[in-house]
């Protein structure tokens, strides 16, 4: 990648890491009771990574409204999917889901809190978002139009048609390990579980920008393909990758017999698959003055295990 690409996207994530720890929302208040909880959700959202999916609402966002200066408003309705995604990490750790005991290289919130806390850290990352974007509303940064956009957009795009609907389709798999598991069926599991919330944070840059209907389908296009390309490059990676290289443990999908894209289209079958992704979400992106980082983005994603 260019060296000017990695400081803007670095940039841009250190941007919404800076603004999470500093919403209201998660402000903790000296000797109150509950105030484990929010230390347990701060401990996970602080947790490092690479907040691509606020990345892609800021750059889609710059994208379509033509500004290069971002508004405060916009990295504290990214912050909003960030929280979603990391409630999700939260609960796929726990015993009862992936029982994994690490998370970008140090112990997950159950592990460093308990289980009934992480359970709980994970509820309020949840349900916070929510808050977050009409308080936004509220205070007159955004309109009550497009707070309702963003809202349906997030409880759609992470709910039960959503990605809780993927992951239960991976419980599924996990439950039955003898059943044979057609490609499309992990075609489907993916873009769900993982595609939906890129599908969103997409569209939250575009709804922020006040883009028009073409151009939010466009967003839509290019984070469909992004999605599933960067789920692909997570099952290879899973294969021929490290624990410190990934900051996870690696191997746990063969551990549990989940098949995935490495074991259905071979280690260089689904690669061609993520670069073919990752072509189509490039060439729809450059069809708007300006895509250039996003379609770089989108070729860095499938790239990520090179």
């Amino acid at each position: 990648m260019r060296d000017e690409f990695k400081r803007t996207v670095a940039s841009e994530a250190a941007r919404t890491a800076e603004f999470l720890l500093k919403l209201p929302e998660l402000d903790i208040p000296e000797n109150a009771e509950w105030k484990r909880v929010l230390e347990a959700e701060c401990y996970a959202l602080s947790g490092g990574g690479k907040h691509t999916r606020s990345v892609l609402a800021v750059e889609i966002y710059k994208l379509f409204s033509g500004l290069g200066e971002v508004p405060d408003f916009v990295y504290e309705a990214a912050c909003a999917i960030e929280m979603t995604h990391t409630f999700s990490l939260i609960h796929d750790d726990m015993p009862e889901m992936d029982d994994d005991d690490l998370r970008r290289g140090r112990p997950s919130t159950h592990i460093a809190y308990g289980t009934a806390m992480g359970l709980l850290a994970g509820d309020g990352l949840a349900i916070l978002p929510y808050e977050v974007l009409s308080r936004l509303a509220l205070e007159g940064k955004i309109s009550f139009e497009t707070s309702v956009k963003l809202i349906k957009t997030l409880s759609e795009n992470a709910g039960n048609r959503g990605m809780i609907a993927g992951q239960v389709m991976d419980l599924w798999c996990e439950e039955k390990p003898n059943e044979a598991i057609s490609e499309d069926f992990l075609r489907k599991m993916s873009k769900l579980k993982t595609g939906r919330m890129i599908i969103a944070s997409c569209v939250f840059g575009a709804l922020l920008a006040g883009a028009s209907s073409e151009k939010i389908r466009s967003a839509e296009i290019y984070a469909e393909n992004i999605g599933l390309a960067f789920q692909i490059v997570d099952d290879i990676l899973d294969v021929t990758s490290t624990p410190e290289e990934l900051g996870k443990p690696i191997g746990s999908d063969n551990e549990r017999h989940k098949p995935t894209f490495a074991d259905i289209l071979g280690l260089d079958g689904a690669q061609n698959e993520a670069d073919r992704l990752s072509k189509a979400a490039y060439d729809e992106i450059m069809k708007y003055h300006g895509g250039e980082l996003l379609a770089e983005y989108a070729i860095a994603l499938s790239q990520r295990n090179k």
